[in-house]
């Protein structure tokens, strides 16, 4: 995967300009399973550095743990969590903390059918802190994601979607948010239409980044996801 300079941005820009991009194309992940269920990670490799790679960036702090700690909550996610989960810790300077993010696409693989993301978050009760989760979709059909360095890094000719996921309850909570409720993060780019398809040469659906905001202008977020993944609902 081709590396490029990250930067960091204050909480008013991200909003104001759909936060930067660092993903650009790689391996896909696994995926498969149930058919109503494309599982992007569960962690169960115990990494999360392959099988999907997922690029950091900032002050964010992600690391693959076991699960034997984090045993409370929704008995649906106590049911499927496994033996892993990714923790994720951060400082946030200016509500900030960084951010984390992977690829999707598959050649051939018709994600269009698929529509919600979701995913089982550990929290540790008010203040745990937000997630941005943005999805990409590709529009020039080239399966990559071109930032702009001039506008933070915003994407130049794909869609971004993105939803805001306040994290404020104790112990394991199953999410699962309708592509619906994601909002057009760049209007006037892209055709500004979902389009997770792999149709006229486009890699439909490329890739999932999570921002991490925190509580408090000067704070730190603190929770744990497992089972990303897209579902049909």
């Amino acid at each position: 995967m081709k590396k490029y300079l990250l930067v960091l941005l204050s909480v008013t820009c991200m909003i104001s300009l759909g936060l930067p991009v660092y993903g650009f194309g790689g391996p896909a992940p696994a995926g498969g399973g149930n058919s109503n269920i494309y599982m992007i990670d569960d962690f169960e490799d115990g990494d999360c550095t392959s099988n999907p790679e997922w690029w950091k960036f900032d002050n964010v702090a992600p690391k693959v743990v076991g699960n034997a700690d984090y045993q409370t909550g929704d008995p649906v996610c106590l049911g499927a969590i496994k033996k892993y989960s990714l923790n994720i810790t951060g400082t946030c300077t200016d509500w900030y903390c960084g951010g984390i993010g992977t690829y999707i696409a598959r050649k051939g693989v018709d994600l269009s059918k698929y529509n919600a993301f979701q995913m089982d978050v550990y929290g540790n009760g008010p203040g745990s802190g937000t997630v941005k989760i943005e999805l990409y979709d590709d529009d020039n059909g080239n399966w990559q994601i071109e930032p702009d360095p001039k506008k933070a890094y915003a994407p130049l000719y794909d869609d971004l979607f993105a939803y805001n996921l306040v994290v404020d309850w104790r112990g394991w909570k199953r999410v699962a948010i309708p592509v619906a409720d994601f909002t057009d993060q760049n209007p006037g780019v892209g055709d500004d239409i979902w389009n997770p398809n792999q149709e006229g040469g486009t890699g439909g659906l490329l890739q999932t980044q999570m921002i991490f905001i925190g509580p408090k202008k000067s704070s730190s977020v603190k929770f744990n996801i497992d089972n990303v993944s897209l579902v049909v609902k």
